[in-house]
């Protein structure tokens, strides 16, 4: 039996990379390790994978708010949890959503938007709070951070980095944007081990999605 839930994370691997717009449905199911038959049990047509593939993103958003009060207590995990959100779409994914529908990739961006506003609104309090570092303004903080993991991923696509050395490059930008935001006096009370467990869980979701451009 199909776990419908594992067969659209997988999906969502294939469109991240290939886009959508030459795959057919045979394609797809050849791409998860499906037979034709047993992808159109779960979805119609294309069009419904491209819509569980869109919830699966707005899902995560969803079970991943920013809270509206900062606090050093919850910190990490809301963080990285943004890391891993700066990472989930790629330029193909959002351009082939964009061109065939418009609809989804304003859905997407609307709501990648909104969380990344509130994002500024909770690393400001941070600041504020002297938790975190407040050498830079927290929209550059946050745009920092997206640039260095999207510029990882682009270089994966375009093979001017191997998956294993873009896996050694984003462990250490995870942990770099882990502790490089605290300030000095909260470094000694970092507890790594708090999201040890999701860092592990992102790297690998990054190993097994970007193994397929190989």
């Amino acid at each position: 039996m199909i776990n419908q839930k594992d067969l659209v994370r997988k999906l969502n691997q294939v469109i991240l990379i290939e886009g959508f717009q030459k795959l057919s449905m045979g394609k797809l199911a050849t791409a998860v390790g499906v037979s034709r038959a047993s992808l159109y049990l779960y979805f119609k047509n294309k069009d419904e994978v491209v819509q569980a593939v869109v919830d699966r993103h707005l899902e995560f958003i969803a079970e991943h708010p920013v809270p509206q009060q900062f606090s050093p207590a919850t910190f990490l995990p809301i963080w990285l949890a943004s890391l891993q959100l700066m990472g989930s779409t790629t330029e193909q994914f959002m351009a082939d959503l964009r061109k065939s529908y418009p609809e989804h990739f304003q859905a997407v961006t609307k709501a990648q938007q909104d969380y990344f506003t509130r994002l500024t609104a909770y690393v400001a309090q941070g600041q504020t709070q002297q938790v975190l570092m407040d050498v830079y303004p927290a929209d550059y903080v946050i745009f920092q951070a997206q640039t260095l993991i999207q510029g990882i991923l682009t270089q994966v696509q375009h093979q001017q980095l191997t998956v294993d050395q873009a896996s050694r490059y984003l462990e250490a930008t995870l942990h770099l944007q882990l502790v490089s935001l605290l300030a000095a006096n909260r470094q000694a009370k970092l507890d790594v081990k708090q999201v040890a467990g999701l860092e592990s869980a992102v790297l690998r979701k990054f190993r097994e999605t970007y193994a397929l451009i190989l």
